[in-house]
């Protein structure tokens, strides 16, 4: 299974999925309702033989997702850090991208010559780097599925015996 993601934030996720049909997705949209975080779940096929189903899922605000996974981002895979901003920001012990993101932002521009607004913008760039870490409604998705998952591999089991 494919999925092309069409739109993603920290509530919503659109995506395409690629090679599926209304079987699969009437089945992802049903788990999706059943799941106490999501508020909607909903897909459509413009087209039954020119188009791919589109899935919309929305979910509850402040879905904690765990951050066990997260890797650490260089700080010049910020948009306009480079090696000058990062001597500076080193010398205020800034090393990455997710440092960054936790600084207090008043305290780091006194300790580096940066102005605020500066910093500001380099926190926006950086909240948009990849940390490993899933959004909440990506979270959510994966969990659905990895339950429809061990479903079908309980029912395949019992038709097996």
């Amino acid at each position: 299974m494919e999925i092309k993601v069409i739109r993603e934030n920290d509530t919503e996720l659109e995506f395409e999925l690629v090679g599926e049909d209304h079987t699969f997705c009437n089945l992802l949209r049903e788990a999706l309702t059943d799941n106490e975080a999501v508020e909607a779940a909903s897909y459509r096929i413009a087209h039954p033989l020119l188009s791919q189903p589109v899935v919309y899922l929305r979910v509850k605000p402040g879905i904690e997702v765990p951050r066990s996974g997260e890797k650490e981002v260089e700080i010049t895979a910020v948009p306009g850090i480079g090696p000058k901003r990062k001597e500076q920001l080193a010398g205020a012990g800034i090393t990455t991208a997710n440092a960054l993101l936790k600084a207090d932002l008043d305290e780091l521009a006194e300790k580096t010559g940066i102005t605020k607004s500066i910093l500001e913008r380099y926190v926006s760039e950086a909240k948009k780097l990849d940390y490993g870490i899933p959004s909440p409604p990506r979270f959510v998705l994966k969990q659905v599925l990895k339950e429809i998952a061990k479903e079908f591999d309980e029912l395949q089991k019992k038709l097996e015996s």
